[in-house]
């Protein structure tokens, strides 16, 4: 599975919401819809990801995303070092 497929599966799953940056705009803002956000992601070359808590609005972490042209654990490009994001990572290395 593409790693920011499993990203967003993760969030959605942990309680959390995801915004997605176009490069342009915030596309989607604080959604727990998993296809608006996969569509939104996939409609651009690089896009930028931020996860929050839902019931809090704490920012857990950020990621860079380049959906296209690059092996699937390659498609997170650059995050935040968080608890969150450590624990993704480590559940994406266990799962694939």
């Amino acid at each position: 599975m593409k790693a920011y497929k499993h990203l967003v599966k993760h969030a959605l799953n942990n309680g959390c919401v995801v915004s997605v940056w176009d490069g342009e705009c915030w596309d989607v803002r604080s959604s727990c819809a998993y296809k608006t956000i996969i569509d939104s992601i996939e409609s651009v070359e690089i896009a930028e990801i931020v996860i929050k808590d839902k019931y809090t609005g704490n920012r857990l972490g950020w990621a860079q995303v380049i959906p296209f042209g690059l092996e699937d654990d390659e498609t997170v490009a650059d995050n935040t070092m968080t608890e969150f994001m450590n624990a993704w990572e480590a559940t994406y290395q266990v799962n694939t």
